[in-house]
């Protein structure tokens, strides 16, 4: 089998020549943090999804520093901190909920 000499000057983790997609390939807790997020937005749905984004965001990330290309390491930071900011909001509007029709 002869190797042509473009495909032998190609680099190990070359990824040219694979379609582009947004979210990670390699790092699936970052991805499915970053999933989360996104679904999080959803009124009513944010408590439920807040939480595993910030657990997988965590999880995301040390997956993300043992890789030697860091593939995933902002979507697992954006899980991690949007998450909180969902858990947040989240937590502020049940609180006026409950304050509204407690009275």
């Amino acid at each position: 089998m002869t190797v042509s000499p473009e495909n032998a000057r190609r680099r190990r983790n070359d990824r040219s020549a694979k379609p582009y997609s947004f979210l990670p390939e390699g790092n699936r807790p970052a991805r499915w943090s970053y999933i989360c997020v996104l679904l999080g937005l959803i009124p009513g749905l944010g408590m439920l999804f807040c939480l595993p984004a910030i657990v997988l965001g965590i999880v995301g990330r040390r997956v993300a520093l043992k890789d030697e290309q860091k593939r995933g390491i902002g979507h697992a930071w954006a899980g991690r901190v949007l998450g909180s900011f969902e858990l947040l909001c989240n937590g502020a509007g049940v609180y006026c909920l409950m304050k509204a029709f407690g009275e």
